[in-house]
């Protein structure tokens, strides 16, 4: 009698172990994140963030807010040309004379071939670093900062003294100075020489083979001078003031940088997942992980954290405040909300645990220590 009495207080004494730590050590058992009641209080108590239940009304100011980075190339518009000379440029003058070909007769006494019957072709010459180049007959002369053409006038103007009409031809041979570099994640990366057909943005990244990668991940930043600016390649429409027209010493960068969003807590799986697709609903985000555990998921309490406002690819602004987007899916109209909610990079999705799942666990966890056969021994005593 006395041994089962003993057994029995070790019995009570189990169970009221078991609803001690059912009611008061929940965050000493393992979970996957906190409940929505640990969420509200944190909000409440800290307002370290905002705490936003979704509705219409909610998702409609949402919407407003795209974060889409178009507009930011536009920004480094200015004007510019790209037919000037400039150093490290290699120029081919052709001179051209009417009536008497005295001044050819020159040239051909120093060994220069005639490019026709009355015009001679100068030996290529390369601008210098200081924009000067020299020329028989003329001398040193500065070259850089001109166009082709107002060069040929002023180089004209300047063999009138040694022939009797001279016409002269200036020409680019080896482009330079007008040109931009497009580099990173295309195909065919390398110079470009700019022409006056005024080649842009999408048309350098086509030149170069295209993106090398998805264009809805790949960013595209132009580096101007001092100055620099990103847009996301899939944002950029042809003629559109963000498809800048290029000026000489641009650099155009693509990087590859995929889109992608984190879902955690009590899903069928945990992970980071990338988008895919230009457009990523909520339920798809949800959809792609497994969805909420039966037994362990609060279907009432999924929430999605982002800054807002935001940069295009998620990052905070100076201005950014953390939110926390709260949705209930238990509400058979939060499943059209949810369709219409769409992902933005970096989103975190968090499918809060059930409150009843952690006296569940608790007693899961004290019947490691508890087995069937200890268990019988202790009521038979």
């Amino acid at each position: 009698m006395i041994s089962r009495t003993r057994g029995a207080k070790r019995l009570t004494a189990t169970l009221l172990l078991i609803g001690t730590i059912s009611l008061s050590g929940c965050a000493a058992l393992p979970t996957s994140g906190p409940t929505a009641g640990e969420i509200s209080r944190a909000q409440r108590e800290l307002g370290d963030f905002d705490l936003v239940d979704m509705d219409e009304a909610a998702l409609v100011r949402i919407t407003r807010s795209p974060t889409t980075g178009k507009g930011r190339l536009a920004l480094l518009a200015t004007d510019g040309m790209v037919d000037t000379i400039g150093p490290g440029d290699v120029l081919q003058i052709t001179v051209y004379e009417v009536g008497a070909s005295l001044f050819g007769s020159r040239l051909a006494s120093m060994g220069f071939t005639p490019a026709t019957s009355n015009g001679e072709n100068l030996p290529p010459v390369m601008v210098g670093r200081d924009g000067r180049i020299t020329i028989p007959w003329v001398g040193n002369i500065i070259a850089g900062g001109k166009t082709p053409d107002e060069l040929a006038a002023e180089l004209s103007a300047a063999y009138r003294r040694n022939s009797e009409n001279p016409q002269v031809m200036v020409a680019i041979r080896e482009n330079v100075n007008n040109t931009v570099v497009v580099q990173g994640d295309v195909k065919k990366p390398g110079r470009l020489p700019l022409t006056l057909a005024r080649e842009r943005i999408l048309d350098a990244v086509a030149i170069a083979g295209g993106a090398a990668n998805p264009s809805l991940d790949s960013l595209v930043k132009i580096n101007r001078a001092d100055r620099s600016a990103e847009e996301p390649l899939s944002s950029i429409e042809p003629g559109s003031p963000d498809d800048l027209r290029l000026l000489p010493q641009d650099r155009v960068s693509v990087t590859y940088r995929p889109r992608t969003f984190t879902i955690l807590g009590a899903t069928g799986k945990v992970s980071e997942i990338p988008f895919q697709s230009p457009r990523v609903s909520l339920v798809e985000a949800i959809g792609r992980s497994g969805g909420p555990m039966d037994e362990r998921a609060n279907p009432a309490a999924i929430f999605v954290f982002r800054y807002e406002p935001a940069e295009f690819d998620g990052s905070p602004t100076e201005a950014s405040r953390p939110v926390a987007y709260k949705i209930n899916m238990r509400r058979p109209e939060s499943y059209f909300l949810a369709q219409r909610f769409e992902m933005r990079p970096r989103d975190v999705i968090y499918i809060a645990n059930a409150g009843a799942n952690i006296p569940t666990k608790a007693i899961q966890v004290l019947s490691l220590f508890f087995s069937p056969f200890y268990t019988a021994k202790v009521l038979t005593q």
